[in-house]
């Protein structure tokens, strides 16, 4: 084994058997060097209070040597099932997620992440849309797929779902973020679903294979939805719920927000109005998939160019 697939594989120890989350990984590997140098620390070093690890952690970590053959044998099994596992030092790494705090360290991919998936638009919204906010949600979904911008959802039910098939049906690509392990498939209703998306576009996991759904990873993948797209668009959502927080995520992340602006608000969209009071740029209809198109390309260039403006100015100062 090569010291490059050692460290691989120690990385994607530590994620699904670590008991760790993306800060906590990152952490470890800052104080000890690596995450092999991780795995060879012993539990009085893994102990240290600035390291902030809990005992059941420390344990976890302590007995990962044992695991790493059932993980690589995992890691290959997955890959006949035509699942890719990416760290966030490979190429197959999408790299816009670089760019957002807290960062996944290891990602499961079924299906592609291709250039093309960049610029990217979120839609999102609640579980339990009228019929309007399931239509809106399906046509911005094809009208975007005209444009050749790749759709971004969750994989739940209602807007998400009406997002990813008006993406599916407009020929267009689309990816959906999953909070359970890549091969648990939630909302069950949506598996045949989940397989159209991976042959048109890719599904995306960020926690262990076999990881069931939980609030926890639900709401740490709304982080990723934003992360993947330029903008994001509430479709109908109450002033809570996943929605809200992905469009939290998306002004951090330096996203655009937008929302449907309903003509008669109704008790599902009242986080819509919250958004437009906000500055959201509102949506009416299908019609402003241009031009939000247009934005995307615009925000995508604007970022670049800081991003190599950092890059230079970094370099200046290594060689100062």
């Amino acid at each position: 084994m090569t010291s490059e697939s050692g460290e691989r594989l120690a990385q994607i120890g530590l994620m699904w058997a670590g008991n760790l989350g993306p800060a906590g990984f990152r952490r470890l590997v800052g104080h000890f060097g690596s995450a092999a140098a991780v795995l060879g620390a012993s539990a009085d070093e893994l102990a240290k209070p600035s390291l902030r690890l809990e005992a059941h952690q420390v344990e976890a970590i302590g007995g990962l040597d044992e695991l790493l053959p059932q993980i690589e044998e995992q890691i290959e099994a997955l890959a006949e099932q035509n699942v890719v596992v990416v760290c966030d030092f490979e190429s197959g790494y999408p790299q816009i997620l670089l760019g957002i705090p807290n960062p996944p360290v290891v990602l499961c991919i079924a299906g592609r992440v291709l250039p093309v998936d960049d610029p990217a638009v979120a839609i999102v919204g609640t579980r339990s849309p009228t019929d309007e906010g399931y239509q809106m949600a399906h046509e911005l979904g094809r009208a975007f797929a005209g444009q050749k911008i790749t759709v971004v959802g969750g994989l739940a039910s209602g807007c998400d779902t009406g997002g990813h098939t008006g993406a599916l049906a407009g020929g267009g690509r689309t990816i959906a973020i999953l909070g359970s392990g890549i091969t648990i498939i939630y909302p069950e209703q949506n598996r045949e679903l989940a397989w159209q998306i991976a042959e048109q576009g890719a599904i995306i996991s960020e926690a262990p294979p076999n990881a069931e759904p939980s609030v926890a990873r639900l709401m740490a993948r709304n982080r990723l939805q934003s992360g993947l797209a330029r903008a994001v668009i509430v479709v109908e959502s109450s002033e809570r719920g996943g929605a809200m927080q992905t469009a939290n995520n998306a002004r951090r992340q330096g996203r655009l927000v937008c929302a449907v602006q309903w003509a008669q608000p109704h008790e599902r969209c009242t986080g819509n109005a919250r958004l437009l009071a906000d500055g959201a740029l509102p949506i009416t209809g299908p019609e402003q998939a241009a031009g939000v198109a247009e934005n995307l390309y615009l925000h995508k260039q604007k970022m670049q160019r800081q991003q190599a403006t950092a890059a230079t100015q970094q370099r200046l100062f290594d060689e100062q």
